[in-house]
């Protein structure tokens, strides 16, 4: 009787079972596939140790603390104020991750790790780990909710959440931001309405790139407060208003010929979108243009860069990620005529939609 192999819990990505007889090719015949091992789905499944990892090593600055020259786990416990079994066991795991390298008893930063995690390369990822860690990750807890109901899960966020979600949603959009200032003509146009701007991550390059527009940044009240100082005394102090509002229930500011929506539907269910573009449609002038931003779902899997991100809007807020020929439609129901949908630099694209004519 020929004994059956044992399934191994525990097999590396790509490698066969050690009892799986020999490797295809290796004897007469074809190659073939071999038998299948769970080495993805349990990788994937203790992927949350990895992130917490990451999230742990990032909040003590494990990362900035480790020089060019490498560091020893001793010397990591003092710059990172880790107990030294702690500081030992941290970069054993994450050298075995591949964001640190081991040579001898010092480690140091992966290139990729310097680059983005250190806080000394071209860009710091640091703000989006500490969003992820200290809101989203305690948020998808309860993924199972949510996908049930559709209905958001994450909580109300305390100042430093907020701040933290500020934070990652401006350094995750700050380069669509310079590429729809770069992309699309705003010449045409006398004064901009971003909704929902936050920060203002669009809306500065946009006025930066276009001198004699202005514009006015709308946000809930309680952002709109913490804005209106900086914003008041800074760049563009005669350029920018700050306008808080609810735009689901306040009144909203009129006279804008372009109306820039950004990353800002992906939030909401498909009725509230509605109801946003319904409001918006009312305040808009003839000649206004509506500019909608987004990560859409234009294929039929999503684009690496936003692979969870339909997950992510819904444990925020009830959201999700939308087809442009579902936009569209919300487009013509609400009056609005769709006129263009163009591409970003992935995942992002824009749509482009004019005021439908009002008939007599």
């Amino acid at each position: 009787m020929t004994e059956q192999p044992v399934p191994r819990v525990f097999a590396v990505p790509g490698q066969p079972p050690a009892d799986a007889g020999p490797a295809p090719g290796d004897g007469p015949g074809p190659p073939t596939a071999g038998p299948p091992t769970p080495a993805r789905i349990t990788e994937a499944a203790a992927g949350f140790m990895l992130s917490k990892l990451l999230f742990v090593a990032t909040e003590v600055d494990l990362f900035a603390a480790i020089p060019p020259e490498g560091a020893t786990p001793q010397t990591i416990a003092e710059r990172c104020q880790l107990p030294e079994r702690s500081a030992a066991t941290l970069p054993y795991l994450l050298a075995a991750a591949g964001l640190l390298e081991r040579d001898g008893d010092r480690y140091r930063n992966a290139p990729d790790t310097e680059a983005f995690l250190s806080g000394r390369g071209p860009l710091d990822l640091r703000p989006i780990l500490r969003y992820w860690d200290t809101v989203s990750y305690a948020s998808w807890g309860r993924a199972g909710t949510a996908f049930r109901t559709r209905q958001a899960v994450r909580g109300d966020l305390t100042s430093e959440q907020t701040q933290a979600y500020e934070s990652a949603v401006a350094a995750v959009t700050a380069e669509t931001a310079a590429d729809l200032a770069r992309t699309y003509d705003f010449s045409r146009h006398r004064r901009l309405l971003d909704v929902g701007g936050g920060i203002g991550t669009f809306a500065r390059p946009i006025l930066r790139g276009y001198p004699r527009l202005t514009g006015t940044l709308l946000e809930l009240p309680e952002v709109a407060s913490m804005l209106d100082v900086e914003i008041s005394s800074g760049e563009f102090a005669d350029r920018l208003d700050v306008y808080g509002a609810d735009v689901f229930t306040d009144p909203l500011p009129n006279d804008h010929d372009a109306i820039l929506v950004a990353n800002f539907l992906h939030l909401f269910s498909p009725e509230r979108n509605l109801a946003l573009l319904t409001r918006l449609r009312e305040v808009a002038p003839p000649d206004g243009r509506l500019l909608l931003v987004d990560w859409w779902r234009d294929g039929p899997t999503p684009h690496p860069s936003a692979r969870f991100a339909a997950g992510e809007f819904l444990m925020i807020s009830g959201g999700d990620t939308y087809r442009p020929d579902e936009v569209a439609d919300w487009l013509t129901a609400t009056g609005w005529r769709f006129v263009s949908h163009q591409p970003l630099p992935p995942p992002a694209g824009l749509i482009v939609a004019d005021p439908e004519a009002t008939r007599g």
